[in-house]
């Protein structure tokens, strides 16, 4: 293909980045690698990009990603402080982890975030224990600590569940392409609204004993809107108890009916005898497991959607990001999924604050279809895998043809993207941003 290096080129390069003696390319290959979190990992990406390096150099290292060491198994310690509150998160690492093989990872949310975190005396610096209720496969199980003041749906503890992620990223071969979410009670209420806040990481999505109704409540003080819609872009698999107490099946089922009505694929569990509890277990487990296995990521979906009320955070999914929001004479109306039926009555369920922006996108080949509304710029982020750079790219807004011509591969976006997101299968050679008309 035309403006590439050759194969053999390729091989050569990499073999250096390999070799005994490193070169500049190795040194600064290993300390993007070596990086403890995305900013340090940026520092060094524009340090490289700086040496004019081969763009499919870089890529096929990208590609084929650090070489990981024995870590530490069984429980290891991942302390962090959110909000001046120090939380004990930890993970479970199966005795058998190999460096060598890609391992799925399991991010379980747990419940009762009501209570205060506990005073922290001279005495009580040994970690509390983060129970597994739900034993699965052999897969790493980060369980992040949450109480009143860090809980699931506020900005802070999002932010600790993503830095949490990106650190084992880094430390353990995790394959990308099997990160899911799941969590119990409260947990499953988070998972919820970590699919609508911040969706790009997960696989699958598996709230369980969870209510939306929970994060619809102003008291809750749930951080930003939330827009059902944004489901969609993770697979959901919900289970509930019929005889709950706090969340009865029935209670979830209006909910459950609205997301299927608007396009949104659910999996609904119901166990008629369950209580607020796990009792249903020996039964799901299978069902559970068989959802997380088929659901591997899809880094580069076709579709996408993504709506946010804000630009300076939660505004991309994958691919998409969206820049600016405001109102444009072409926009689009664009279906809303937030009414549900009780008793014959039709029933909002998240209430809205501030004006919001969406964009609705399909890729065909180079060819992108947008529909919008309330967004006045978003940036498409084109990956190799799934463009032709050798062709011309082309956009269309609301009907309306906004780019039509070539995009070049940079080498500066493929590691400033590569640093940010710390993944092997999701990576951009370009941006492209589109102004809606």
């Amino acid at each position: 293909m035309r403006g590439t290096t050759s194969l053999l080129a390729i091989v050569a390069a990499l073999s250096v980045v390999h070799a005994q003696q490193p070169g500049p390319l190795e040194t600064l290959l290993r300390a993007f690698w070596d990086a403890d979190n995305p900013a340090a990992a940026e520092r060094v990406a524009d340090r490289l990009a700086a040496t004019s390096p081969s763009f499919d150099v870089v890529l096929a290292a990208l590609r084929a990603g650090k070489t990981y060491s024995k870590q530490k198994t069984g429980r290891v310690e991942l302390p962090t402080t959110v909000s001046g509150t120090m939380l004990d998160n930890g993970a479970d690492v199966p005795g058998d982890y190999d460096p060598a093989q890609p391992i799925a990872l399991r991010v379980s949310l747990h419940g009762g975030v009501g209570r205060p975190a506990p005073e922290q005396g001279a005495n009580d610096d040994r970690p509390r224990p983060l129970s597994n209720r739900i034993p699965g496969g052999r897969e790493i199980v980060l369980h992040p600590r949450a109480w009143a003041d860090t809980a699931w749906w506020q900005f802070g503890q999002v932010d600790n569940i993503l830095r949490l992620v990106d650190r084992l990223k880094r430390t353990y071969n995790v394959d990308e392409s099997h990160i899911y979410v799941t969590g119990i009670s409260d947990g499953g209420t988070g998972v919820y609204y970590l699919a609508m806040r911040a969706a790009t990481l997960w696989s699958s999505c598996l709230p369980l004993n969870g209510q939306p109704l929970v994060i619809a409540n102003p008291d809750t003080g749930a951080d930003g809107e939330l827009y059902p819609s944004n489901l969609a872009n993770c697979p959901l698999h919900a289970v509930n108890g019929g005889r709950d107490r706090l969340y009865p099946a029935a209670s979830v089922k209006p909910l459950i009916d609205m997301f299927t009505a608007g396009g949104i694929p659910v999996l609904w569990q119901v166990y008629p005898d369950a209580d607020h509890n796990t009792s249903w277990w020996p039964d799901e487990k299978a069902r559970y497991m068989a959802f997380v296995a088929e659901h591997a990521r899809v880094a580069h979906p076709a579709t996408v959607s993504w709506t946010t009320d804000r630009t300076d955070r939660d505004n991309r999914f994958r691919w998409l990001v969206i820049d600016r929001l405001g109102a444009r004479p072409s926009d689009t109306a664009l279906t809303d999924i937030n009414t549900f039926n009780v008793q014959g009555r039709r029933v909002q369920l998240f209430s809205r604050r501030r004006a919001s922006g969406r964009v609705d996108i399909t890729r065909n080949g180079n060819v992108y279809e947008a529909s919008t509304r309330g967004v006045t710029r978003f940036t498409l982020l084109l990956s190799p895998d799934v463009v032709d750079f050798e062709r011309p790219v082309q956009v269309r807004v609301n009907g309306k043809p906004v780019y039509s011509g070539p995009v070049r591969r940079d080498v500066r976006t493929l590691l400033r993207w590569g640093a940010r997101d710390n993944d092997r299968t999701m990576l951009y050679a370009a941006e492209l941003t589109v102004d809606v008309p």
